[in-house]
């Protein structure tokens, strides 16, 4: 049920994601994307494929990972780990058009964690680049900055300077880059915290302690009157912070335990999501201080997913909850638009490009509907392979990946010139 509390009057503030990285125009840089809202502005994407069909490429990968590709350019890299205890860490980089790879490059790593198999691994978390480096956090600790040729810029091991993660299924959040910081949100049973880390020499410039706990979610990066905040979800709060501080500006209360999905922004709103059997809750941006009583705009129970984060496109909400049931909210009110089950189980989250939604789940299919107020099936998609990561978009073409493949799906206007 939708409890829309102080609705904010006259308009909306000034707000909009901010662009946190200076790579090329097409590429898909870090987690869910240029925006880190699952959105991308590109064309022509496909429509329709299967196992031999529409594929332009398809690489088998060394180990296991659920982070999803990044694409800079023609260069496609992701990360994975194996091994008896995960230990082992991989970069692989391969050419975007072929799929031939350029380069891989692999570490040990220094405090192996708990992990769900086979849904987790050590390469949970998605890497990050800016067109020149890349940047990776492992499960363990582990920490690198590598350019994009593959040679190790800098490499640290926050297990071994702080301590362990003590997470059931390691650590899942990725980090975001900010100018030249690159953030990482590190909530787990032992002491959490945000650090803001030099991205061109490794060195700390803030690192503020956190009361959360066990979480797996990203932070989001947002500007709001002028001014950058980092969104980040977690156990019983939503917080804002300064970015290039660590300071905390606000916070919001009513999330629950164990935080998978990232928040989305857009319109002068927060959405975020948290735990098994929470809420959204849908959140006024600009707030100072605690802002639970004033900057709740709804929150609804309905169809709230445990791990796949949201998407926010135009004025609707759209989500879809671990058993593949899927749902659509007007984004101002909270009110219901639609409801209707996909199948299957999910745990990659959904993205949004080129007039259509996709949809991706645990047993590698993909639908695709058509955004809007009426529920609209526009292809279903197999690749009868086990699927865990969220897809990425670029440069025309569809990348997802599955537990041990990395497929390139064509886009239209390559299907039609090969």
């Amino acid at each position: 049920m939708s409890i829309p509390t102080r609705i904010a009057t006259g308009s909306l503030l000034a707000f909009v994601l901010f662009s946190t990285h200076s790579a090329s125009c097409g590429d898909w840089p870090g987690w869910r994307g240029p925006t880190g809202n699952g959105l991308s502005d590109e064309t022509n994407l496909p429509l329709k494929w299967g196992a031999d069909d529409g594929v332009r490429w398809k690489v088998e990968l060394q180990g296991k990972g659920s982070g999803s590709p990044i694409i800079a350019g023609d260069r496609v890299v992701l990360t994975s780990s194996d091994g008896p205890r995960h230990d082992q860490l991989h970069f692989s980089c391969l050419d975007r058009r072929t799929g031939r790879e350029l380069w891989h490059r692999n570490f040990w790593g220094t405090a192996p964690t708990l992990r769900h198999d086979p849904k987790s691994s050590m390469a949970t978390p998605t890497p990050v680049t800016d067109g020149k480096h890349v940047w990776a956090l492992f499960g363990s600790g582990d920490l690198f900055c590598l350019n994009l040729d593959g040679d190790l810029v800098w490499c640290r091991s926050l297990a071994q300077e702080y301590e362990p993660f003590q997470n059931r299924f390691a650590m899942g959040s990725s980090p975001v880059l900010v100018g030249d910081l690159l953030i990482l949100q590190c909530d787990h049973w032992g002491q959490s915290y945000l650090v803001g880390i030099d991205k061109r020499t490794g060195k700390n410039v803030w690192k503020t302690d956190r009361a959360e706990h066990v979480s797996w979610s990203s932070p989001l990066v947002i500007e709001v009157n002028a001014h950058q905040e980092l969104v980040a979800s977690a156990t019983f709060q939503v917080k804002g912070y300064d970015p290039l501080t660590g300071r905390e500006l606000w916070s919001v209360g009513g999330m629950t335990r164990e935080c998978i999905p990232t928040a989305v922004a857009g319109d002068g709103l927060i959405f975020a999501v948290s735990g098994m059997k929470g809420e959204t809750l849908a959140i006024r941006a600009g707030g100072r201080g605690d802002v639970t009583d004033s900057h709740i705009v709804w929150r609804n129970s309905r169809n709230a997913p445990f791990v796949p984060s949201a998407i926010l496109l135009d004025d609707l909400y759209y989500l879809v909850d671990d058993k593949g049931i899927a749902a659509c909210f007007e984004a101002a009110s909270g009110k219901l638009v639609w409801q209707q089950r996909l199948g299957g189980a999910f745990s990659a989250s959904p993205i949004a490009a080129d007039g259509k939604l996709y949809f991706v789940d645990e047993e590698g299919t993909t639908t695709v509907l058509k955004p809007g107020r009426q529920f609209a099936v526009l292809s279903k998609n197999r690749l009868d392979d086990p699927t865990f990561a969220s897809p990425a978009v670029a440069h025309g073409d569809l990348f997802i990946r599955t537990d041990r493949h990395l497929y390139c799906i064509e886009g239209a206007e390559g299907h039609a010139t090969r």
